[in-house]
């Protein structure tokens, strides 16, 4: 039988108790440090979206996060960022779709693909009322993680709102808190929605419209939005014009 000294076993557990401690404070540091951006993004999950297109977004986006572009730029972004989903149909029909989550790294956005991938549908259908989706979003804005350089609503959608005036005054509050919109503009209608989410949406420095032809086409705009909206506003050397449409296969601005 070996016996150990009484001293020996003491310092191995301050050594033990020492290094909990150093990752404690690493894991607090973390969770201090200013994060590049809150991204909250909300799916369109009125009567328009059927279950199939609800899916083709979940799966969109999950795809999205798994890609390199994507999950590349979540491992860059200095302190990293918060993510969040919500899902909005009609003036009383929003729902958390994932609460928020920090992501700091390449294994972190291909595990959150996974929830994403998970996420079930809470909302039946609905009418297209953007101005509560919105409002139901800045809320949740309140409730992020920490603090962030920026703060973006990333919201998708397949139709123009029911209540335009209201998506207006919902738009210029937030405009005036400084949280920047962005827009994904699902054509499937043929009803220049790019265009409208451009002049009516949209607002904020670096704020941008991305274009998916169809719902079997919006993994790949979401991969083009996600990029941009955690790499931040680009800015050439010449003036730039704070918003802009980008396409699929390139960009407009």
């Amino acid at each position: 039988m070996i016996f150990v000294p009484l001293s020996f076993s003491i310092h191995i557990l301050k050594l033990m108790l020492i290094m909990s401690l150093c990752c404690g404070l690493a894991r607090a540091a973390q969770a201090q440090q200013e994060m590049e951006v809150h991204l909250l993004l909300a799916f369109d999950v009125s009567a328009s979206v059927n279950d199939e297109e609800f899916n083709l977004q979940r799966s969109g986006t999950a795809s999205a996060f798994r890609s390199a572009s994507v999950a590349n730029a979540i491992a860059e972004a200095p302190g990293g960022i918060a993510v969040s989903i919500i899902q909005w149909s009609s003036i009383t029909q929003q729902a958390m779709g994932l609460d928020w989550v920090y992501l700091g790294s390449t294994d972190d956005a291909l595990s959150y693909a996974d929830q994403i991938d998970a996420m079930p549908r809470h909302l039946p259908g609905g009418g297209t009322m953007i101005h509560a989706g919105l409002d139901f979003a800045a809320r949740q804005l309140e409730t992020a993680p920490g603090t962030a350089r920026r703060r973006v609503i990333d919201l998708s959608g397949n139709g123009q709102a029911d209540d335009k005036e209201k998506m207006l005054e919902s738009r210029d509050q937030l405009l005036s808190q400084g949280v920047v919109i962005n827009g994904l503009a699902i054509e499937e209608d043929l009803d220049d929605l790019t265009q409208y989410f451009y002049s009516f949406l949209i607002g904020g420095t670096g704020s941008f419209v991305v274009t998916a032809s169809d719902f079997d086409t919006f993994h790949e705009a979401m991969e083009i939005k996600l990029h941009r909206e955690i790499n931040g506003p680009i800015f050439g050397q010449g003036p730039q014009p704070d918003i802009a449409i980008v396409k699929a296969l390139g960009q407009k601005g």
